[in-house]
C-alpha cells in the first residue's frame, strides 16, 4: 500500500512537472503561460506547507492587470481544482486557499468575475466539491473533509456577499453600510441577516479533527476563515443593532423570526470558541446578542399579554350585551 502510494504520488509530481514545462513553450499567451505555472507551482502534491506567499502575490498581480488576466488566473484555479490527475486533498486545498487568498487580496475586477461564478451553479455547488474524496490514505479522507467543507464554506461566502452588496472583508464598504441602513426596508435586512448567519453555520460545521489543524495547510485554512468570521460579526453586529431600534415596531412574525435567527447563532458558539480557540470570539458579539434575545422575549411576552387583556375585554362586551 505504502509503495503504490509513493508511485501514484511520483507519477502526479512528474505529470505537474510536465505541465509547467509545457506551459513555459507554449505559444499561448505570456501572461496566462505565466499564470498556468504561478498555479500549479502554487498548489503542488506536498502535505506539509500552503501556497507560497510569493506565487500568491504573483497571481493577485496578474489579476490586477486586465479583466483578461482575471478571468485566466479563476479559470486556471478551477481548472486545476477539478482536473488534477487524482483526487488529492492537498492540491485541492491549496487550490481553495489560492482562491480564497485571491478573494481576499485581489481586484474589483477580480471578485467581480469570481462573483459571477455561481451563475453557472451545479445542484452541488459552483466548486463541486460534495463528493471529493481522495481515499489514498487515513489522513488523506480527513482532509478530504476539511476541502468539502471548505468549499462549502467560500460558495457560501460569495453567496452572502451578493446579498450584502459588498465583500465582507471591506471595512470601507462596512463604514458605508452603517450610514445606509437605517434607510433600509425590514425585508432587506432580514434577508442579509438571514445570509449571514447561514455563513456563521457554515463555520460551525468545520470537521471536528483536531489533530488536523496542526498542520500548516488546515492551519491557514482556519486563519483566513476566521479573519472572514470576525468580518461577519461586525456585519452581523451593525445589522442586529439596527434592527434592535426597530424591535418596538416589529409584528409577532418578525419578532418570531429575528428570534429563530439568534437560537440559530447560540447554537454556533461553543463550537465556534472551540475552533478558533477564543481567538475570535468577539464577546461583545455575544453580548449584543444575549440583550437583543432579552428584548425579543419581554416583547413576545408583552404582546401575548395584551393578547390576552384584549380577547378578556372581548368576552366580557360580549357576555354583558
Amino acid at each position: 500500500m505504502g509503495r503504490s502510494k509513493k508511485l501514484k504520488n511520483l507519477h502526479s509530481v512528474f505529470k505537474d512537472k510536465a505541465k509547467i514545462i509545457k506551459a513555459k513553450f507554449s505559444f499561448t499567451n505570456h501572461i496566462t503561460s505565466s499564470i498556468q505555472i504561478a498555479v500549479l507551482r502554487a498548489t503542488t502534491r506536498s502535505a506539509r506547507s500552503p501556497p507560497p506567499d510569493h506565487l500568491i502575490s504573483a497571481l493577485v498581480s496578474f489579476s490586477c492587470t486586465t479583466r483578461h488576466s482575471a478571468i485566466a488566473c479563476i479559470s486556471t484555479i478551477i481548472n486545476r481544482l477539478h482536473h488534477h490527475y487524482q483526487p488529492n486533498a492537498y492540491v485541492t486545498l491549496k487550490c481553495l486557499l489560492t482562491l480564497h487568498h485571491m478573494i481576499i487580496n485581489g481586484s474589483f475586477v477580480l471578485n467581480e468575475q469570481i462573483s459571477f461564478q455561481p451563475m453557472s451553479t451545479t445542484s452541488f455547488g459552483f466548486l463541486n466539491l460534495s463528493r471529493f474524496v481522495d481515499d489514498t490514505d487515513m489522513q488523506s479522507r480527513e482532509f478530504s473533509l476539511w476541502a468539502q467543507w471548505y468549499a462549502r464554506f467560500l460558495e457560501n461566502n460569495l453567496s452572502t456577499s451578493t446579498i450584502l452588496g459588498c465583500y465582507l472583508l471591506s471595512k470601507s464598504e462596512i463604514e458605508k453600510k452603517k450610514e445606509n441602513l437605517k434607510f433600509s426596508l425590514y425585508i432587506d435586512l432580514f434577508k442579509e441577516i438571514e445570509a449571514l448567519v447561514s455563513t456563521v453555520e457554515e463555520i460551525s460545521k468545520a470537521p471536528k479533527s483536531l489533530h488536523c489543524q496542526k498542520n500548516d495547510i488546515i492551519y491557514e485554512v482556519t486563519k483566513l476563515v476566521g479573519e472572514d468570521y470576525r468580518m461577519i460579526q461586525y456585519h452581523t453586529m451593525i445589522r442586529l443593532t439596527e434592527l434592535s431600534d426597530r424591535v418596538q415596531n416589529f409584528s409577532t412574525n418578525e419578532l418570531n423570526k429575528l428570534t429563530r435567527c439568534l437560537e440559530r447563532l447560540e447554537t454556533c458558539k461553543e463550537r465556534l470558541t472551540e475552533l478558533f480557540m477564543n481567538k475570535r470570539r468577539n464577546q461583545s458579539f455575544w453580548d449584543l446578542e444575549t440583550e437583543l434575545m432579552a428584548k425579543l422575549m419581554w416583547l413576545k411576552e408583552d404582546m401575548e399579554m395584551k393578547s390576552v387583556s384584549l380577547k378578556m375585554i372581548e368576552y366580557e362586551t360580549d357576555q354583558l350585551s
